[in-house]
């Protein structure tokens, strides 16, 4: 009997190893998959309303004119521009054999807009549509999809709402805002006072074109700022602050807008296209990402996953994760 459980766990521990090994070459080969696989980024230009919209188109490795691919559309934070997590994100999904496009919106980075760093929640949408028409009209785009993420997962709810070109979402840790967190966040005597200089900024801009600005973000209670948030990635120079297009700056023209209407929980129950919801327990209002999520009357998935919000806009370990849930989603419901 002795000799047999020796025997028996020689067997189990030999199976055990090429489990590992079989585990360890799988997860080895999909990090490499991401991290190694290239793709051909093409600076490209389209239009809104007349306004030139700035975008990277990338394109698969091994592209071919001649055959189809379904499409994505990739957009970040607010404030955020293209060359910031959505080139992170827009890169390794081509790799995946999706033709990807972002931009920044109107307003944003090199995109024509004015007031300039304008959060504004109806033109986000038609820089959305305006997105699709472009893909739309390229020969070797089949079905189209958005990536949302954070404030552009909200955005993203907007436009799976209103154009049924598209036919699949995922949101990635998203800001799913509703102005009755306004309060709460601010408090009643912010939200009155930045609504006046909202309106101010607003008719000033109407009668003299200059924009009156300040910072988005602000990590310090006594320094002026639409969002106190620790935001490392912005601060950080090696990160977010590293990019030479992204500003720290916006409008105030933008307050109404950003805590007054934009409400993608309230697009919830318009949605009728699958959307997927990813986000962990440590992102931005959580429990919006689920109440979004069950607010949802179409084909959903949702992914609980691990990590910081900030994180998943730069940190390879963190996109990865997003990564995994968003390609098999997307090339479920792309053709």
């Amino acid at each position: 009997m002795k000799k047999l459980i020796i025997k028996n766990s020689g067997i189990i521990a030999l199976v055990i190893a090429i489990g590992m090994f079989l585990f360890t070459s799988l997860k080895n080969k999909k990090m490499e998959r991401i991290e190694t696989a290239s793709a051909t980024m093409q600076n490209v230009n389209f239009k809104r309303d007349g306004l030139r919209l700035a975008g990277h188109l990338f394109l698969p490795p091994n592209f071919e004119a001649s055959s189809e691919y379904p499409a994505l559309i990739v957009q970040g934070s607010v404030s955020s521009v293209k060359e910031m997590m959505p080139d992170n994100y827009a890169a390794k999904l081509s790799a995946e054999g999706f033709v990807v496009l972002n931009f920044d919106y109107a307003s944003w980075g090199e995109s024509e807009g004015e007031p300039r760093q304008n959060e504004n929640v109806a033109g986000k949408l038609l820089d959305l549509q305006a997105a699709v028409t472009f893909l739309e009209q390229l020969s070797y785009v089949s079905d189209i999809g958005m990536v949302g993420i954070c404030t552009s997962g909200g955005n993203a709810a907007y436009l799976a709402a209103a154009d049924k070109r598209v036919k699949a979402v995922s949101a990635v840790v998203p800001w799913m805002y509703e102005p009755a967190l306004a309060e709460p966040f601010w408090g009643l005597e912010t939200l009155r006072s930045n609504h006046e200089k909202s309106v101010e900024a607003k008719d000033h801009f109407v009668k003299t074109g200059e924009n009156k600005t300040t910072r988005i973000f602000t990590n310090d209670p006594k320094v002026e700022g639409f969002n106190l948030t620790p935001g490392e990635y912005y601060f950080d120079d090696s990160r977010g602050g590293s990019i030479a297009n992204w500003k720290n700056e916006v409008s105030w023209s933008s307050w109404i807008d950003w805590v007054e209407i934009f409400d993608p929980i309230s697009e919830a129950p318009e949605i009728s296209i699958p959307f997927q919801v990813f986000s962990t327990d440590d992102a931005l209002i959580p429990l919006q990402a689920k109440k979004f999520y069950e607010s949802l009357n179409t084909e959903k998935e949702l992914v609980w996953g691990t990590g910081y919000h900030f994180d998943f806009y730069d940190k390879p370990t963190e996109i990865n994760q997003a990564l995994d849930a968003i390609v098999p989603f997307m090339q479920k419901h792309l053709d």
